[in-house]
Parts: structure tokens; sequence; C-alpha cells
């Protein structure tokens, strides 16, 4: 009988450890080597794994769970390749915030109207740092709505950002358009302790989209508060054509932002008002997510907190299948990417509100970090539509503060007009997370400050 040897990959997702060791796997008579190996899954770790260096059309049946259905049927098809890998880096969040959500435990809960409450008020919590919920209960009618409120305060602990945005418009064979410009957040709550702000108008969160390319649609600006309560969120477009601000109902999150395929409530994967929708947890799996660098990327952390921004690439993005001549898949898809596999929480959402645009969401959650790498969205009558994706790197400060959760890309693929919109970001003097209130805070947000923004 003759023997082969190959690479077991042994990976902890939970601390994310990599390690690699040559064993002997024999082959008996007529029985393939892929088939000896199994994809065993105990403890939320991957013992053992055998991956090729491209996934394709070709072999794609053999690795079809490590896949959501619609990145399955885009490789079926020859749309997209899919290079497996390793990372140099644990993928995970702080000690400091891991810390202070054990010690949130059995503190808080969530209402029949869908809103986080502390158990000992019954009201919302001024501010809350860490996970809210740091065990959740499968079983639990309500972990569906924990996961997403776990993915919330994962993000809230940056305090405010400032990006430098690009987004394009990619046909089938080339970027058509772009804008670019910064988007700037404020978080009011999930801040660490000696950093809350005083909330009267209980925001949740404030954006501002502010365009500065190309010349002709310069200052065409949104801006957005979202509220933690039952109160409508505010709204506010600007148009230099007629100079004049718009305010606008909270549905309009769910409009293509600027004719795009994307739209405001994608932010981040999900930038909405949690209570909006109806949230059920449906399972778990294993999928392949992507990084565009292997390695741990060093970052400064400025005197005042702030972290600095670097990325993997040179330029406003990424390399895209358009740009290469010799590739001949979908012309939005990502090169130089490397897909590492990760478990993950699969969670429904679905609007109350009928004057939503879309119907079902499908999020995949990542287990251990609560980022969300993939999304599927249907239309309101059923029809799938929307499949997207996010593509991180990992940066850290000596400090131990990193950027998990925060993206490099976002990309929105819609099957019926066979069309993306890619939003990616890159270096800016601005851009920055961990973003303190002496240097970000509400007054930057008022419809004052817009207006002469918009100018």
């Amino acid at each position: 009988m003759p023997e082969k040897k190959i690479i077991i990959i042994t990976i902890n997702l939970e601390g994310g450890k990599v390690e690699m060791r040559r064993m002997k796997i024999i082959k008996y008579f007529g029985l393939s080597l892929c088939s000896l190996l199994i994809l065993l899954l105990c403890g939320g770790t991957i013992k053992a794994l055998d991956l090729p260096k491209v996934i394709d059309k070709t072999n794609c049946s053999q690795y079809k769970d490590l896949f959501i259905p619609a990145m399955y049927r885009a490789v079926e098809r020859g749309d997209w390749i899919v290079t497996p890998g390793t990372v140099s880096f644990k993928y995970k969040h702080q000690d400091s915030f891991l810390a202070a959500s054990a010690k949130n435990e059995g503190k808080f809960d969530i209402s029949a109207e869908g809103d986080l409450i502390s158990k000992a008020t019954g009201k919302y919590p001024e501010n809350i740092y860490g996970y809210p919920f740091p065990k959740i209960d499968l079983k639990d009618t309500k972990a569906g709505e924990k996961i997403i409120f776990n993915f919330n305060f994962q993000k809230y602990r940056f305090m405010a950002s400032k990006e430098k945005d690009r987004v394009m418009w990619i046909d089938k064979k080339n970027e058509e358009r772009y804008i670019q410009g910064i988007d700037s957040r404020l978080y009011m709550n999930g801040r660490p302790p000696g950093q809350e702000i005083r909330n009267p108008d209980k925001v949740l969160t404030y954006e501002f989209q502010n365009v500065m390319e190309p010349m002709s649609i310069k200052g065409t600006n949104t801006m957005s508060c979202i509220y933690f309560d039952e109160k409508d969120d505010t709204n506010y477009a600007y148009i230099p054509a007629i100079r004049r601000i718009r305010q606008t109902g909270s549905t309009t999150r769910s409009d293509p932002f600027m004719g795009s395929d994307g739209w405001l409530d994608m932010n981040y994967m999900w930038g909405g008002k949690d209570r909006s929708m109806k949230w059920k947890f449906v399972g778990e799996k294993t999928l392949l997510v992507p990084f565009d660098s292997p390695n741990m990327m060093p970052v400064q952390e400025l005197p005042d907190g702030r972290l600095t921004r670097v990325f993997p690439y040179t330029g406003t993005h990424n390399k895209f299948g358009y740009e290469d001549p010799n590739w001949k898949g979908a012309s939005w898809m990502p090169l130089r990417v490397t897909y590492v596999p990760r478990k993950v929480w699969i969670v429904e959402q679905m609007p109350k509100d009928p004057y939503y645009n879309w119907g079902k969401h499908i999020n995949y959650i990542d287990q251990e970090t609560y980022t969300i790498w993939y999304k599927e969205v249907y239309e309101k009558s059923g029809d799938f539509r929307t499949w997207v994706l996010v593509i991180h790197h990992y940066s850290e400060a000596p400090s131990g503060k990193n950027n998990t959760g925060d993206q490099d890309a976002q990309i929105f693929i819609d099957e019926k007009s066979h069309h993306a919109t890619c939003a990616s970001r890159s270096a800016h003097p601005e851009a920055c997370l961990y973003i303190p209130a002496s240097i970000l805070d509400p007054s930057y947000f008022t419809v004052n400050n817009f207006l002469l923004l918009s100018k």
C-alpha cells in the first residue's frame, strides 16, 4: 500500500493558534486520500484539515460545506476562486475588552420590543463596555438578538472612527465610476471606562458620509442619528445642485446609497437599529473567510489614544479581477486574498417595517469575535438578490489595541443585475480608530456643521 505525506493543519479558533505537522496517511486500494481526511469539530477547534492551494470550479464540490450558498455558486460557475491558507496572528479582541465582558454576565436582558435593558433597572443602560452577553445559551429564544448585540458592542469599543472610503461601481468588465470621501462615526455606548459622553438625546450612533470626489458630486453628503429607543432615526442628505438639506425617513437607510448596490444599513454589515428587525438563531458552521494579509501589521498608537490605520496594499484598494488581464472570472472578485477557516453563528433577520426595501437577511457571524463575515439578502418577494462579504487584516499596537472587526473592504454582489459595488478603505492622515471625545464629539454631527461641510 503506497504512502503519501501531507500537511495537517491544526487551527485553534479560540486562541488563533496555528500549527503544522507532517503525518503519513495510507492510501488504500480504491480509496482516495481526500476521503480519508475528515473535518473534526470539537470544542471550537478544527482538528484536521487538508485543503488545496486553490479551490475553483474543478474541485469545489469537495469543499461545499466551507462556503455560504451564494459564494459556492460563484465558485461553481467559475466567477470566483478561493486560495486557502493560514495566518500568523491570533484574530481576537484585546484582553481588557474580554475581561470587561466577563463582568457583564447576567446583568442584561432584551425587552419584548427588542431593546437592550439592564436587569436591575429595566431601562437601556447608559454605557456598557464589553459584550453584554458573554455567554449565550443557543436554546434561548433570544439567542439571535443577543448575538447581534454582541456584534454591536465589539464595534462600539472603537468609540469613534474616521475612514477614507472609495466606493466603486463595477460591471462585468471594468470599474464604471467611483466616489471617494471621509466616513465619520461616533458611538455613544460601548465606550471604555472614563471615555463616556453625556447623552441626553439618547443617541446610539452618529454617522457622516462626506463625499469629496469626483468634483461633479462633491458635497453630496449624508448624516444619520440612530437612537436607542423607539424614536425614529434622523437622516439628512445634502444635494449640491439645489443647495438644500433634505430630511428623510428611517426606511431610506435601505435605499441604494447614491445608486450603488449597497445601502446605509449595511455599514459594517449591519448599521441599523436592532429593534427594527426580528432576529433568529438558526445554526452554526465552519466557513472559509477572507483576509488580505496573512501577517499581523504593527500600527502606532498616538498620545491621545487614537490608533493609526495601515493597509496591506498601496493606493486606494486591493486588486480586483478587472485589473488582471489574465483573469476570466467575475470582475469584482478580490485578488491576493487568503481564506482561513472560522466557526460562525448563522442568524436571520427580518424587517418589521413593511416599507423597508428588503426581506430576509442571513448573517454569518464569527463565534469568537462576533464580526459578520458574510451576508445574504432576499427581496421582499422571497427571491434571492444580493450577497455581501467583508475582507479584514489584523493590526495591533504595542499597548494591545487592535483593529479586530474593522474592515478593509465590503463587496456587494447583485446576482440579478450581475453587478457589484465595492467600498474599500485606504490610508489617510485623519483615518483612525479609538478617537476620543476631545477629537470627535456630538457637536460635529449638528445640522449647522453638516451644512457647512456640504457647501
